[in-house]
């Protein structure tokens, strides 16, 4: 009998070690208590590209271009981090470095619009692929910018000061002359991480975050994944899993790095949850939160960052390049084909 995502497992919050049974053809946990849907099988990581033990590198976050023939990426070589590009419409080819004039560089976003990479440096904050390459005014502190459909303006995640004080981190939108237009796309209740703009209805912001809680600060590790929608004065704010309590943390609704579908139709995102030893796994969602998320990869690849092929049924992401390595191992970008789940 094939199992699909309509055919999933609800997991016991009481125990993230809790016995299985099959019932009705369907495998389940002894109880259920919290909202999760696996997929069986998990999509099979396809690597982009060889790895060897004897060569020592690690890479993350990639992002492809609007025909998915090259993809950016990170690749860390003795502590230090750049961006490659990679032909994926040959199977020979070898990483080439992007920006050789910068020391580090790192989370690009490529505009499928334009054609431009917006990427950041530590020291100078957001830079454009442009020829020669240009840090935009006044983005320091800010990080992970993703670009609006226009390819004119972008969200980031902004740790800026600003008075009258405002969230820090917050989400904000800015143009390309580093003009801010908006301070806050969520509202001033949230700590508003890493951000992804639908790309069929630019209203509509994903990003990771938490609730504001006086005597603490900012922890990425405690998110939850949350919608804002821009389109009355007040933005509309939530978290994407409608039952994800707001008075105290719940790991079961755990969420980092959300990413719209081509189609604003789902958002991938990852998630430790339901994971005892804190690997993560990529899940699924469907974007206005109605269904619960589907796990789409095995916990033991550790994957991270997904970021959307433009044919809306793969993903690229970062993974452990031997599955079940230590987690901190070298790190390796694969695809995965999740045409199942999004049927």
């Amino acid at each position: 009998m094939e199992i699909n995502r309509r055919q999933f497992l609800i997991k016991t919050s009481s125990s993230l070690a809790a016995g299985w049974a099959l019932t009705n053809g369907i495998l389940r946990p002894d109880s259920a208590a919290a909202e999760e849907v696996n997929s069986i099988p998990f999509a099979t990581p396809v690597f982009l590209m060889k790895y060897s033990p004897k060569v020592k590198v690690s890479d993350y976050r990639p992002a492809l271009n609007a025909t998915a023939a090259t993809v950016i990426f990170e690749r860390t070589i003795n502590h230090i981090t750049k961006l490659y590009f990679l032909d994926l419409t040959n199977p020979s080819a070898t990483p080439t470095l992007a920006f050789p004039t910068l020391k580090e560089s790192f989370r690009a976003d490529w505009s499928w619009r334009t054609g431009v990479v917006a990427f950041m440096n530590p020291n100078s904050g957001i830079y454009l692929s442009t020829d020669p390459i240009i840090p935009i005014p006044n983005t320091t502190k800010m990080t992970y910018p993703t670009w609006y459909p226009d390819g004119a303006t972008l969200a980031v995640y902004n740790n800026q000061t600003h008075h009258p004080a405002l969230p820090i981190p917050r989400t904000s939108k800015m143009d390309l002359t580093g003009t801010v237009l908006d301070q806050v796309l969520a509202n001033d209740k949230v700590w508003a991480g890493f951000p992804s703009v639908n790309q069929t209805n630019a209203n509509l912001i994903a990003f990771a975050g938490q609730v504001i809680k006086t005597g603490t600060t900012y922890n990425q590790n405690m998110n939850y994944i949350w919608l804002t929608d821009t389109s009355t004065p007040t933005p509309t704010v939530k978290t994407l899993a409608p039952g994800a309590p707001l008075n105290k943390f719940d790991p079961n609704f755990q969420g980092r790095a959300p990413t719209y579908s081509p189609d604003g139709k789902w958002i991938a995102f990852e998630s430790n949850r339901f994971n005892s030893t804190g690997r993560y796994s990529i899940f699924m969602q469907i974007a206005d939160g109605s269904q619960v998320a589907v796990r789409v990869t095995d916990p033991g690849w550790d994957a991270q960052h997904a970021k959307w092929y433009p044919n809306g049924t793969e993903l690229v992401v970062t993974l452990l390049q031997t599955k079940g390595a230590a987690l901190g191992s070298d790190r390796g970008i694969a695809k995965l084909d999740v045409s199942a789940f999004v049927a």
